[in-house]
């Protein structure tokens, strides 16, 4: 054999190899591409029965919930039945247990302070269905945390629909009373003093003022 017709075999025989190659890697190259990447669906969250449970209970069996949970420290039960306080209805509460509304109100008064600031407005929006003993106790609560923060509940106040802010500066108002009034103003005229208050929040102090001198 000539040496032209050697190299003329060995170029076909390489260009066959490559042809061959190349037809055998594009299919496992395609079926790669195709393949959906290892745990793709992981990252989608799942509805676990226990959220279903809890999307489907009333505020006020959330709260209770949370309330007996004997599995939790205070702080988290506090923390957890303040995230759920917000247009909570205490007459329904009773209607659950009878006196338990007065219990969990009591319960978060001594447990105040574990409430956060940031929860200052569920707080606020808890006022639905007080009477009586229960409007005592949650203005206790109302008036020791306008104390220990005054400007988060400030804020909060301003911040609230008209008839929650009203209820609101109300009970601060009222458990306040039970102090000296001039001397509560005076107080809180010294902490005014080195805040920059807006508007809507200087008009809270003004509206706590009258309630201070007239609690009832």
């Amino acid at each position: 054999m000539s040496k032209g017709s050697v190299f003329v075999s060995v170029a076909c025989t390489a260009l066959l190899l490559a042809v061959t190659v190349g037809c055998t890697t594009n299919p496992v190259e395609k079926h790669a591409d195709a393949a959906p990447p290892s745990g793709a669906s992981a990252g989608k969250p799942k509805q676990t029965a226990a959220n279903t449970q809890h999307t489907r209970q009333s505020k006020e069996e959330l709260v209770l919930s949370f309330y007996k949970d004997s599995s939790l420290s205070d702080e988290a039960k506090v923390r957890h039945m303040t995230d759920h306080l917000a247009g909570i209805q205490w007459g329904k509460m009773n209607e659950i247990n009878e006196h338990l509304s007065l219990e969990i109100i009591e319960y978060l008064y001594r447990q105040r302070a574990f409430i956060p600031s940031e929860s200052f407005p569920n707080v606020i929006r808890a006022s639905e269905g007080l009477d009586g003993a229960l409007s005592e106790s949650y203005a206790g609560l109302m008036g020791d945390l306008f104390t220990r923060d005054r400007t988060a509940m400030t804020r909060a106040l301003a911040n609230m629909d008209k008839t929650n802010r009203t209820q609101g500066i109300g009970s601060i108002g009222y458990a306040l009373s039970y102090r000296e009034p001039k001397e509560v103003k005076k107080e809180i005229q010294q902490w005014q003093a080195g805040q920059k208050l807006t508007t809507a929040e200087k008009d809270v102090i003004r509206a706590l003022f009258v309630k201070l001198d007239n609690p009832y």
